[in-house]
């Protein structure tokens, strides 16, 4: 390795999955931009093991523990310089959360930083605007497993930020657990959203944008369906009709669209629910898919941070 070049790793542990991410930066220069190496993902479903009292189960534990196993090797073999850990909604909620955060730390030999909803929205933002053109007023939002980001910001600087108590997989648990899909429990996930969004729509639309950037598996899911399907635009329109076309479908396991992973199927109404709600309280029309996430953000504040 290069004396103007540093290893740089960032663990997102995220609600549904955990994400580790390698990367070095140059030494030189202005304005560092960390050089992905390599990217790891595991499904974990961290917040799929949490019961009516908060409390996360032993299998999400140990699914945990088995993805953090998986990573102390892969960081032991990459040998950073630096490395940055952090946990978000799931653990944040957890009422078993001092016992979790021991657990997973002694796992990884690392400390574990269980991140606010506004860092973690800050974070998103950082990331996307490492990986995406901000140049002007835009809007982000990332539907993770267990809370929903909402950031608007313009260029780099991000100006409304707000985490809500939504994700898909808890949206998917509440309100389509036992895999029917119809219009009652449809439009109550939607419903709810959309209570959880309206207290905050005015500053948003206040603030403005001319971009709408999604940054999450929701909207990747989405991208990939619509790719198959030849699908121009993301738009509020064809999302409606797609929901539709679920609700037709009428159970979870039978859902069966061109360009839809099966490790999706699992939570893709709690988390197009979450999404449809959004688009309507906030009268957004369509909308961009974004890469970067909370895990590029957390690369980039470190590349900034060691070549201060």
């Amino acid at each position: 390795m290069s004396a103007k070049k540093r290893k740089l790793a960032a663990i997102d542990m995220g609600s549904n999955s955990f994400h580790l991410l390698m990367a070095e930066v140059s030494m030189t220069g202005f304005f560092p931009k960390p050089r992905i190496i390599a990217r790891h993902k595991q499904k974990v479903r961290l917040a799929d093991g949490l019961d009516d009292n908060d409390h996360i189960d032993d299998a999400a534990i140990s699914r945990g523990i088995d993805c953090l196993n998986l990573f102390a090797k892969e960081l032991e073999r990459f040998q950073a310089y630096s490395v940055k850990v952090v946990a978000t909604a799931a653990l944040r909620k957890a009422s078993n959360q001092k016992e979790l955060l021991e657990t997973f730390e002694s796992t990884l030999g690392l400390p574990i930083e269980i991140i606010t909803g506004e860092r973690e929205a800050e974070l998103i933002y950082a990331g996307v605007c490492s990986a995406s053109q901000c140049r002007d007023d835009v809007l982000v939002i990332d539907i993770g497993g267990a809370s929903t980001e909402i950031i608007a910001g313009n260029g780099t600087q991000a100006n409304v930020l707000n985490s809500l108590d939504m994700g898909c997989v808890v949206f998917q648990n509440r309100f389509f657990k036992r895999g029917a899909i119809h219009p009652d429990n449809t439009e109550q996930a939607i419903q709810t959203a959309a209570t959880l969004i309206e207290p905050y729509a005015k500053d948003y639309q206040q603030h403005g944008w001319l971009r709408v950037l999604g940054a999450s598996g929701t909207f990747r899911a989405l991208n990939e369906i619509a790719t198959a399907e030849k699908q121009p635009a993301l738009t509020q329109s064809w999302l409606g009709e797609l929901i539709q076309r679920c609700i037709q479908q009428g159970k979870v396991e039978h859902l069966n669209f061109a360009g839809l992973r099966d490790d999706r199927r699992a939570v893709l109404m709690g988390g197009i629910t979450i999404l449809f709600a959004l688009l309507k309280t906030l009268n957004v029309d369509e909308f961009e898919v974004t890469t970067g996430a909370l895990r590029e953000g957390l690369l980039a504040q470190l590349a900034n941070q060691i070549t201060a």
